[in-house]
């Protein structure tokens, strides 16, 4: 009795193995290239039982939708965990990762601030990512200047009372006909240097002192309750990359984000771009869910203000409030 026992039970476990996770199994781990992929790189070269995976940013919304999404972990921007995963029924935010790394360009010289954001009013910005944070984020810092802005679509004609927006490509940043580029380090810092463009500040101050969240790190509610300890030890990984960045050679961390990039993909990051200012406009650093909760809940508010279908409400379920 005792022995058909013991055969049901691994046939039971055989069964049911497919919809179960062994916690001895590597975790999946996606992150858009870029900035989220450098904040993994010191989890990529340290922290072991996790299958990274750097991915382009058009494929990265894929990897946690579904009824069975494929990423256990994953950076994700912050309005798409609102639209995907704010219910907190299958995910929860560990975390704002990165806090903005977008910036003006320009030929001019001098700092576009919250203090003189005025004399952009009749100068069109050209917006890389403009229907997206970004651009949403953009929006709302000139709102909350009381600075009106103008959409240019289809040819329609500048305001000389605006500020004039117009969406455009990487490729596009010292081609199109605009006074500013906005545009995401570290390609910024390529073009800088290739177009002879000057930097003339950021988006996140431009937002913020504080700046503002712009990628998120989550995980499966239940590879948090199954895998807690190994969560726990990605997440104090990407917590201490910051000082990572500054010691690490360059070479090795170029190297761990290229040895886990999807094929095909060219890195944002090489031994030639990696400087210590291409790493500190990355604006990287880990801020625990609990004490972002309300600044979340805020940008997205301020968002949907702007594109009520770019964002949802955040349902307090999707905050992860414990401790690591």
């Amino acid at each position: 009795m005792k022995k058909l026992i013991a055969i049901l039970s691994l046939i039971a476990c055989i069964l049911c193995f497919p919809a179960c996770k062994d916690s001895g199994e590597s975790l999946s781990v996606y992150a858009p290239d870029g900035a989220p992929a450098l904040a993994l790189s010191s989890a990529m070269e340290g922290v072991e039982g996790f299958a990274y995976n750097v991915v382009g940013a058009d494929v990265i919304t894929a990897k946690v939708s579904g009824t069975n999404p494929i990423a256990d972990v994953a950076i994700i921007p912050i309005n798409t965990a609102s639209l995907l995963l704010g219910n907190g029924e299958t995910y929860q935010m560990l975390g704002v990762v990165t806090h903005g790394n977008f910036y003006f360009l320009s030929k001019n010289s001098g700092e576009i601030t919250r203090q003189n954001a005025s004399e952009l009013i009749g100068k069109t910005v050209g917006v890389v990512q403009l229907a997206n944070v970004p651009g949403l984020t953009l929006k709302v810092a000139l709102g909350d200047l009381n600075l009106a802005y103008n959409e240019l679509k289809n040819g329609s004609e500048k305001a000389s009372d605006k500020v004039n927006l117009l969406a455009i490509k990487l490729t596009e940043i010292g081609v199109a006909d605009c006074d500013y580029y906005l545009a995401p380090s570290p390609v910024a810092d390529a073009k800088s240097v290739a177009l002879n463009l000057n930097f003339n500040g950021s988006l996140d101050r431009l937002y913020s002192d504080l700046g503002f969240p712009q990628a998120v790190l989550v995980a499966k509610k239940s590879v948090i309750l199954s895998d807690f300890d190994k969560v726990k030890e990605l997440v104090n990984s990407i917590k201490s990359c910051k000082t990572y960045l500054k010691i690490e050679n360059k070479d090795a961390i170029c190297m761990a984000i290229l040895s886990n990039l999807e094929s095909g993909l060219t890195p944002s990051f090489t031994t030639k771009n990696l400087t210590q200012l291409a790493i500190d406009r990355a604006n990287i650093e880990l801020v625990l869910a609990k004490n972002c909760k309300q600044e979340v809940n805020d940008f997205i508010e301020k968002i949907r203000g702007v594109n009520p279908n770019a964002a949802c409400t955040i349902n307090d379920e999707f905050f992860y409030l414990g401790e690591f």
